[in-house]
């Protein structure tokens, strides 16, 4: 069954939709058209960059654990390339509502969680709102946490399911600022960069509220408990937190193994 695009509360299914591009602009498609609003009262449109500047657009939301962990790579990117690179995130649906952000009713209230995502992970880059509708995010196959290189032409040199994946956008940014025109590929690599928003997702839907802990649970209760046990590895990077959670629950599982083998001989 197919979920509303602004849900109050998250499904099992929205991931299965995450799997994979199904739809949107391919590379060396042209990228839709939009003149969107920023956060900082003023507006970003396609046409200011064409045979000007490429551009990277990422997605994302203050309620995305994605969002949460591709935070400091992009910060690093932007160091990188911002000279050369336009750097927007357009501002989607949240992607786990909670009674503190819940899914906006208008634009306005859009709007405002956009800016307390600019203020919360200090972005220093144009924060695009989408309407509420989410007609550009809709044009893009409404993924979470996507990445889109624009080349000179205004086509997508580049699309990425994650945005939080430094090696993969920054090869292809090398790329781009190299070719100035035409597609250098895409990519569909979920497993690491997955894990890396796995170890921001208790903390993500803690701020949220607990009706979205309460939701995910509902949905996903493995992978909250991976969550949960993740967070108390907090003062380390998003991805070794679960990794060391991982092998926690390796080593316990180990012994427990050990413990019934004994038992029975």
């Amino acid at each position: 069954m197919a979920v509303a695009y602004r849900y109050d509360h998250f499904r099992r299914e929205v991931l299965k939709e995450e799997l994979g591009f199904r739809a949107g602009p391919a590379p060396g498609d042209p990228f839709p058209a939009f003149d969107l609003e920023t956060t900082d009262g003023g507006r970003v449109r396609k046409s200011e960059f064409v045979g000007k500047r490429p551009v990277l657009i990422t997605l994302g939301s203050v309620t995305s654990p994605m969002t949460a962990s591709a935070g400091p790579v992009l910060k690093r990117l932007y160091k990188e390339f911002g000279e050369d690179v336009e750097f927007i995130t357009l501002y989607i649906r949240e992607a786990h509502p909670g009674e503190r952000y819940p899914q906006p009713k208008n634009f306005r209230e859009k709007l405002v969680n956009g800016r307390i995502y600019k203020e919360r992970d200090r972005i220093p880059w144009q924060v695009a709102v989408d309407d509420i509708e989410g007609t550009l995010h809709r044009s893009l196959d409404s993924k979470t946490n996507a990445a889109y290189i624009i080349d000179l032409d205004g086509n997508v040199a580049f699309r990425s399911l994650l945005s939080n994946d430094y090696d993969t956008l920054y090869r292809a940014l090398a790329e781009v600022l190299t070719m100035k025109r035409g597609s250098v590929g895409q990519s569909e690599k979920e497993i690491i960069p997955i894990m890396r928003g796995l170890g921001e997702l208790y903390d993500t839907l803690d701020f949220a509220g607990n009706g979205a802990k309460k939701d995910f649970f509902h949905e996903m209760p493995a992978m909250y408990g991976l969550a949960r046990a993740a967070s108390f590895f907090r003062p380390l990077p998003p991805l070794a937190r679960v990794l060391f959670t991982m092998a926690g629950i390796g080593a316990v599982a180990g012994i427990a193994a050990g413990v019934l083998r004994r038992r029975c001989y």
